[in-house]
């Protein structure tokens, strides 16, 4: 009799949940997904900046692996790493990252370059430059007065 109880058990369907947690519990999947979130709040944590150059690529037990656009950034994130695991460690509830290491991979795209401000000159007034002219008039070395006047026109250009 207890034969085909457990028997009738057996066939019943089983909520996906509860098969999906046995299995997460069985391959203590549930730690690797935990270290895994750090990929969906890397480029809040770290900030646009870098998040640009560095990516994370792969876990390898507690060690984070991030792809690092070039050799000068590496260095800057190696200096920086104290503080971004502290950043990120904060971010993960049981599980913590021990390390992180810094490969180069050029395949990620290079970081945008700066915003330059396109601004229209502004040449000098024409009583301003003669009165600056006037004013350097004294002057006997010609390439002393054509240097301060060129240093003048790029001051009053930039205004």
């Amino acid at each position: 009799m207890a034969n085909s109880k457990q028997s009738n058990d057996t066939n019943k369907p089983v909520e996906i949940s509860r098969l999906l947690a046995a299995v997460f519990k069985n391959k203590k999947w549930h730690s690797k997904l935990e270290l895994h979130r750090v990929f969906d709040f890397w480029d809040s944590t770290v900030g646009r900046e870098i998040a640009a150059v560095a990516q994370p690529s792969l876990f390898r037990g507690h060690v984070l692996w991030v792809r690092v656009t070039d050799s000068i950034w590496m260095q800057q994130l190696h200096l920086q790493k104290i503080l971004l695991l502290d950043k990120i460690n904060l971010q993960l509830h049981e599980e913590k990252i021990t390390d992180i290491r810094f490969q180069l991979n050029s395949s990620l795209p290079p970081p945008p370059a700066p915003e330059i401000l396109k601004t229209t000159p502004v040449f000098p007034d024409k009583k301003e430059e003669q009165k600056f002219d006037k004013l350097i008039s004294s002057l006997e070395n010609d390439d002393l007065k054509a240097s301060l006047k060129s240093l003048w026109v790029k001051m009053q250009m930039k205004g």
